[in-house]
């Protein structure tokens, strides 16, 4: 008779939810906010030459806020559209993954807008890719996936989970990218 396993996996996904869906919870634009964002970013390191872009949490320290690096209001409008787009995403994907997977549990969930923007200052398309960055829309998640299985481990279970996720996620998210799923002992 075959042993029944739970096998635990970790997954690490982007996704990138539609405007509209926003806008729907929200009377506020997340592209306004991002273009806002990286324009008073934009000058806070053009005025200090700081010659990078730094992640939002960099304006969030207090010695920083109190130079008025950024305007307060734009902060908490930030936080708030974040959090919104947190929420969305998680019961998206809760409800989605539930019928593929035994449970879902969410280990880390963030929008990209407060990590550590990848473009260069000075760069030709710099103001327009910071503010792409700086949008609230793109949510970075580690997932930990449980599924039953007869077998001890089996092939392609990674590839499999791969698909699955783009395969129930497609219809509710701009983007999916799935960087990595690693089995947890």
């Amino acid at each position: 008779m075959a042993e029944v396993r739970l096998n635990q996996y970790l997954a690490t996904v982007r996704v990138k939810l539609a405007e509209d869906v926003v806008l729907q919870h929200s009377p506020s634009s997340p592209e306004i906010i991002g273009h806002e964002l990286a324009d008073q970013v934009h000058a806070f390191v053009k005025a200090n030459q700081m010659g990078y872009y730094p992640a939002l949490d960099y304006f969030t320290m207090d010695d920083v806020r109190n130079q008025g690096a950024l305007d307060p209001d734009l902060i908490d409008a930030t936080e708030s559209m974040s959090w919104l787009v947190c929420r969305l995403v998680r019961d998206e994907i809760q409800s989605k993954l539930r019928h593929v997977f035994s449970s879902v549990k969410f280990q880390a969930v963030q929008t990209i807008a407060y990590t550590m923007p990848a473009v260069r200052f000075g760069s030709a398309n710099a103001l327009h890719d910071l503010a792409q960055h700086y949008t609230p829309l793109v949510v970075k998640l580690d997932l930990l996936l449980s599924m039953i299985s007869k077998r001890e481990t089996e092939q392609g279970v990674e590839e499999f989970i791969r698909s699955a996720l783009h395969r129930w996620l497609k219809d509710s998210f701009e983007l999916i990218e799935v960087s990595s799923v690693l089995e947890v002992s």
